[in-house]
């Protein structure tokens, strides 16, 4: 079977940001299966391009472990302006040219949302080519948008998404959510549950069984808090990951026990200003790091002791969440603590962590503190998630329950 995947901001190894349909497609091809990957070059986490290109060319292929990917040249971007409204529609054109010059025809797409611009190109790629198409919201929107306070649910913008929604789930063959509550929400707009497909993030558990050498600078300063109980956050800095809970707590902490260190590995709108609140309140029990590779972040887990997983309290998380940084903890065997006022299935049903629903600052302290001098809770945090990880949300199994999902056996695109 030959699957197509638009992702605007998909990642291929060495480099930052989210590796889903890297991961997924390598499991693919293991399986005898053929998979390309229309991204985009310019890194959304970093705010670079990360390819050379020669001239008026606006593409190059590249092939990593079997996956094929289109490196897309788009108009860059540094904030969430008029610029990165350019760089979708960039993409869009882009991926839409040169898709169809391409001479091996898919028999599935996947069209993925992170923007809705490459789900509707991910369709109109399908019906051109005669293939199957499968709407991947990785988002709800504009849902998310309304309850994270991003637009009011009377703009017009709203009403413009939720038709487009509509129309996305009414046109795919099948409709893949990452959140298993997620589910209902698109029941409720009265799509037959029997098209949803449930498939969450995962881990390729390989890169926490072979881990790399960090880059000296790198190494020198975890070496500074070794010793240290190190509570970690790994992902991006934005308003919705809720990080000034961190360093409130760090404040709470900064006098009453020396021995805890918070470290902060990734990038986003928000990280300057937390950078200047660090300094302002002379946090030393709290350090930053750059964005690194994915196969990096493996190296940085082996020295923490529990991850952290902020979360700005919303109605939309009743649906459920899936982030990556909560698998990449479990796969380190590193007890979790989530931060937002919810019931999290994974957590609850793995006995990997903790759910702090509210003083959220206060009560991680006093968490760090309690866990610190309890090993033995601690290690069986860590190992519940490892378990639970291992049976559930490896990349190998998920990309079996993909194909099973859609009826692949047969290697026949008429089957859905």
């Amino acid at each position: 079977m030959n699957i197509w995947i638009f992702n605007h901001y998909a990642v291929g190894p060495g480099s930052s940001g989210i590796t889903r349909h890297y991961d997924l497609a390598k499991e693919l091809v293991k399986l005898g299966h053929e998979v390309t990957i229309f991204a985009s070059s310019f890194n959304h986490q970093k705010r670079i391009e990360e390819q050379e290109y020669n001239g008026k060319s606006y593409y190059k292929i590249e092939k990593y472990d079997g996956v094929n990917f289109y490196w897309i040249k788009t108009t860059p971007y540094y904030k969430n302006d008029f610029s990165r409204v350019l760089n979708m529609f960039s993409y869009t054109k882009n991926a839409n040219s040169i898709s169809s010059k391409v001479h091996n025809k898919p028999d599935v797409v996947i069209g993925s949302l992170m923007h809705p611009l490459a789900a509707v190109l991910g369709l109109r790629v399908a019906k051109r080519t005669n293939a199957k198409f499968l709407f991947e919201e990785r988002d709800l929107w504009p849902q998310s948008l309304i309850d994270l306070g991003k637009v009011s649910k009377k703009s017009p913008l709203v009403f413009f998404l939720s038709r487009l929604e509509k129309y996305l789930y009414r046109s795919a063959d099948k409709i893949i959510v990452l959140f298993e509550n997620a589910v209902n929400y698109v029941k409720s707009t009265g799509i037959n549950e029997s098209k949803v497909i449930y498939l969450p993030n995962g881990v390729d558990i390989s890169r926490y069984n072979s881990k790399r050498s960090l880059e000296v600078s790198m190494q020198e300063s975890l070496a500074e808090h070794r010793g240290k109980f190190i509570a970690v956050y790994t992902g991006a800095h934005g308003l919705a990951n809720n990080l000034d809970i961190i360093l409130e707590a760090a404040e709470y902490l900064k006098t009453q026990d020396e021995d805890i260190q918070f470290l902060l590995v990734g990038d986003g709108p928000e990280k300057k200003r937390l950078m200047e609140w660090k300094e302002k309140k002379q946090l030393d029990n709290v350090s930053f790091i750059n964005s690194v590779p994915k196969e990096f972040i493996p190296s940085i887990l082996q020295q923490c002791d529990i991850g952290l997983l902020p979360l700005q309290n919303s109605p939309v998380f009743q649906w459920g969440i899936s982030p990556n940084k909560m698998y990449d903890y479990m796969a380190a065997s590193l007890p979790i603590a989530l931060l937002c006022n919810i019931e999290e299935p994974t957590i609850i049903n793995s006995g990997a962590g903790f759910i702090i629903k509210e003083k959220f600052a206060k009560n991680l302290a006093d968490l760090l503190v309690m866990l610190k001098d309890d090993e033995n809770l601690k290690q069986l945090k860590g190992e519940n998630g490892r378990r639970y990880l291992e049976e559930k949300h490896t990349w190998d199994k998920l990309a079996q329950k993909f194909l099973f999902s859609i009826g692949s056996e047969a290697n026949d695109k008429h089957r859905f």
